[in-house]
């Protein structure tokens, strides 16, 4: 029987939420036109979803989170992108890949 070290098991448990802050950094890709409410509105319901399966998340990449929240309430999406990229960094281990442009 295999058992991970205390630090894979840190990796795999962030491992969601640094995936979902990927998928709000891919939604928030768009500058303009009409869909952009409805893209940082997806985006703050996948990183909130996150947040609440993960609350033992290094503590500054939570705060970092929560401030990019506040920022696409107001449709600051650079803002909001900076600090979900600086809340990557927070993370341990290795991250996922944000999905390319299509």
């Amino acid at each position: 029987m295999s058992r991970l070290c205390p630090k894979a098991a840190i990796t795999m448990h962030h491992n969601a939420l640094d995936q979902a802050i990927c998928e709000a950094l891919a939604l928030l890709r768009t500058t303009a036109g009409p869909d952009l409410a409805v893209q940082a509105e997806q985006a703050r319901k996948c990183l909130a979803q996150a947040v609440m399966a993960d609350p033992d998340a290094p503590q500054q990449a939570l705060v970092h989170i929560a401030a990019a929240d506040d920022h696409l309430e107001y449709g600051e999406l650079m803002e909001a992108r900076t600090l979900l990229t600086a809340a990557r960094g927070f993370l341990p281990g290795r991250r996922a890949v944000v999905a390319a442009r299509a």
